[in-house]
C-alpha cells in the first residue's frame, strides 16, 4: 500500500511530466523569431583580446582577416600563445549559434594551452538575446524555413557544434539537424 506523501509527490511528478510538453511549445514563431535574431545579411563586427604573445603584426594580422575574407557569426580564434599565430595549432571556429559554443569550439580545436584572441559576433551584438542563430541559420529562417508555407514547420539547432535542420515537424527538424544536442528553437 502506497503512504499518502508518495502519492502526493507521484502526483506532482505526473502533473510535472504532462506539463512540459505546453511549456515546450512556448517557441517563436516564424514572425516572431526574425525580429529576435540579427541582419539576416551577415554583417559582423569583431574583438581582438590582445595576447603578450601577439605582435603588432599578428594584431593588424587579425583585423585583415575580417576585412579581405570576414567569417561568419558567431565565431571564435584561439592560438597557443608559445607557438603563435602562424602556428597549425591556431584555431578558427565560426558559424556558431552563439560566441560561447564558439569559443569553445576553437580552443578545443586548439589544444592544451590555448587562449581565445578574438571573437566574431553579429553587428550590434549585445548579451542576453533570446534567440541567437548562426549567420546560415539565420537565412535560412527567411529562405528556406519561410518557404515551408505550412503551419507545421519547425528550426532546430545544435548549440555545440553549429549545426541546424529545418523539418515539417519537431522531430523532423531535430533529424535534420542530425547532432545530438539539437533543440527545437522556432516552431510554425
Amino acid at each position: 500500500m502506497l503512504s499518502t506523501g508518495f502519492r502526493r509527490i507521484a502526483g506532482i511528478a505526473v502533473a510535472l511530466l504532462l506539463a512540459l510538453p505546453a511549456a515546450a511549445q512556448d517557441l517563436p514563431t516564424l514572425r516572431e523569431a526574425r525580429g529576435l535574431v540579427f541582419a539576416e545579411d551577415g554583417e559582423i563586427e569583431w574583438q581582438v583580446f590582445p595576447d603578450a604573445s601577439l605582435s603588432p603584426t599578428d594584431l593588424a594580422t587579425l583585423d585583415q582577416i575580417n576585412q579581405i575574407q570576414p567569417q561568419p557569426y558567431y565565431g571564435a580564434m584561439a592560438i597557443h600563445p608559445a607557438s603563435g599565430l602562424a602556428s597549425g595549432r591556431t584555431s578558427l571556429a565560426a558559424n556558431f549559434h552563439d560566441e560561447e559554443n564558439a569559443r569553445a569550439a576553437a580552443l578545443t580545436a586548439c589544444g592544451e594551452g590555448c587562449v581565445v584572441v578574438m571573437v566574431i559576433r553579429p553587428e550590434g551584438w549585445q548579451p542576453g538575446r533570446a534567440l541567437q542563430l548562426s549567420a546560415e541559420a539565420t537565412a535560412a529562417l527567411s529562405g528556406d524555413y519561410r518557404a515551408l508555407a505550412r503551419r507545421a514547420r519547425a528550426l532546430a539547432i545544435s548549440p555545440e557544434t553549429g549545426q541546424w535542420g529545418i523539418g515539417d515537424s519537431r522531430a523532423a527538424a531535430v533529424a535534420a539537424c542530425g547532432a545530438p544536442d539539437c533543440r527545437v528553437v522556432v516552431e510554425g
